[in-house]
C-alpha cells in the first residue's frame, strides 16, 4: 500500500534549518499544494503535532513553489509558524489578505 503523504509530495520526514525550532517541530512543505496535497498536508500537520508535542509545529515553507487556496486555509487554520516562506508563499498570503500572520525574522535598516 502506497503511502498518501508521499504520493501527494509531502515528506514527513524533518529536518533542521538555521533559526528554526528542532528537528522534531520542524516540517518541510513540498514544493506544490495544489488541491491534491490538501487531505495530505492535513495528516501531516497532525503527526507533526503528535510528533512535537505542540499545538504549533514550525513549516519550512522555503522551497514552495505554488500554493492553492484550499491549502492556504488548511496552513492558517493550523495556526503553525512559518519558517523562511518563499516568495510565492508570500504573494499568496498577500493575495488573500493575511500577510500580517507570517512571522519574519526581523530585519535592520542597513540589510534593506
Amino acid at each position: 500500500m502506497s503511502d498518501p503523504l508521499q504520493d501527494a509530495g509531502l515528506d514527513s520526514s524533518s529536518s533542521r534549518i538555521d533559526g528554526a525550532p528542532d528537528a522534531a517541530s520542524c516540517l518541510t512543505l513540498p514544493e506544490r499544494l495544489d488541491t491534491s496535497a490538501a487531505f495530505a498536508l492535513k495528516d501531516l500537520i497532525e503527526q507533526a503535532r503528535e510528533k512535537s508535542g505542540t499545538d504549533a509545529p514550525s513549516l519550512d515553507a522555503s522551497g514552495v513553489s505554488y500554493v492553492g487556496g484550499l491549502c492556504l486555509q488548511l496552513l492558517l487554520a493550523s495556526g503553525c509558524t512559518l519558517v523562511a516562506p518563499s516568495e510565492q508563499m508570500k504573494e499568496a498570503y498577500a493575495i488573500f489578505g493575511v500577510s500580517e500572520l507570517l512571522s519574519e525574522p526581523l530585519t535592520s535598516p542597513e540589510e534593506q
